[in-house]
C-alpha cells in the first residue's frame, strides 16, 4: 500500500500492541476512539469481532464508517457480517472475508497435493455450507 503512495493506520484494542504493530511495519497508529476522525479510503477489519455466533456485534461504531470508501472484513461467517451491513447502508464499498477464506483453501490443496485446486467447486461448497448458518 505504501508502495503506490498510501497510508496504512494501525488501530488496535489494545494501544501496546498496536503501538508496536505500527512500528514494526513502519506506518502510523490511532486509537479506536479516534477512528472517527482518521478517516481514510478503506477500513479493514482483521478482528474475530462479529463473527458467528456473535454476528450482531461491530468492530468499530458504525457512526464512523462514512468517513470511508470501501470497509473490508475478514470475517467469513456469517457472509455478510453487522459491520459490512452497516458499511454498506452508509455508502460504502464492501468485501468480505469469503474469497480470502477460500483462497487459502485453494493454496493449501495446490501446496499439499501438487495439484491445481478445483477452485470454482470450493467456493461453491464454502459457499453452501457458510449459508446455513
Amino acid at each position: 500500500i505504501t508502495s503506490k503512495g498510501g497510508n496504512v493506520i494501525v488501530v488496535n484494542r489494545s494501544e501496546e500492541k498496536g503501538r508496536s504493530l505500527a512500528e514494526e511495519f513502519d506506518c502510523a497508529f490511532a486509537r479506536l476512539s479516534d477512528l472517527g476522525s482518521v478517516g481514510g479510503d478503506c477500513l479493514v477489519n482483521t478482528t474475530p469481532v462479529g463473527m458467528y455466533p456473535k454476528a450482531d456485534e461491530m468492530p468499530v461504531p458504525k457512526g464512523v464508517l462514512g468517513t470511508y470508501k470501501a470497509v473490508a472484513d475478514v470475517i467469513y461467517n456469517p457472509l455478510e457480517t453487522m459491520l459490512l451491513k452497516e458499511a454498506k447502508a452508509a455508502g460504502c464499498q464492501v468485501a468480505s472475508g469469503f474469497h480470502m477464506f477460500v483462497y487459502q483453501g485453494v493454496e493449501q490443496f495446490s501446496t499439499w497435493t501438487g495439484r491445481k485446486a478445483p477452485v470454482r467447486e470450493m467456493e461453491a461448497v464454502v459457499y453452501e455450507r457458510l449459508s446455513r448458518t
